[in-house]
């Protein structure tokens, strides 16, 4: 049975394997062995590495005199319950070149930048423009070139606008 803890029989030689541990260190990660399992896997190592930190720390707080077994068991407790506070503060964070089963592109791929052409309004602009009246496209030229509108003109612009709201609010 292979770990990822380097306690294998062909993993002793290896010179990050936690067999090479002597004295306090051992210690240390006796006790973080003991709590590690209350984290998720792929945060295990971090948080079995902070835990013999704090125990370390702890001890030398103390002026290098051993710590009891129950006071080791809490620092290590606390390390746990620190890991999940700060889990719990954190934004939960997606990518957004995730690719799922459903799709094949990430959204990333599929988001316009400001360069592409926005076809839908395109579509949209020029089948208005279609069907708009010579007049109504006469009058908007003359307001874009900044033309003051006579009162004719400017009534069969009210009139359109109208006559454009009732058809959006009851359609």
């Amino acid at each position: 049975m292979r770990t990822t803890l380097g306690c294998h029989d062909d993993q002793n030689n290896l010179p990050l394997s936690y067999n090479r541990l002597t004295g306090d260190w051992l210690l240390y990660y006796a006790v973080a062995k003991r709590f590690e399992w209350r984290v998720p896997p792929q945060d295990r190592p971090d948080v079995r590495h902070s835990m013999m930190m704090e125990l370390a720390d702890a001890q030398n707080r103390k002026g290098g005199l051993p710590l009891p077994e129950a006071a080791m068991y809490r620092i290590a407790s606390f390390e746990v319950a620190d890991y999940w506070r700060k889990k719990k503060r954190q934004p939960d964070l997606i990518s957004l070149d995730d690719e799922t089963a459903d799709n094949d592109t990430g959204l990333s791929s599929v988001l316009p930048d400001d360069s592409a052409l926005d076809l839908d309004a395109w579509v949209d602009a020029r089948t208005f423009l279609l069907s708009c009246p010579k007049r109504l496209i006469q009058i908007a030229f003359k307001r874009v070139n900044g033309v003051t509108l006579d009162g004719a003109e400017r009534k069969y612009l009210c009139h359109f606008r109208k006559r454009e709201q009732k058809l959006v609010f009851c359609g």
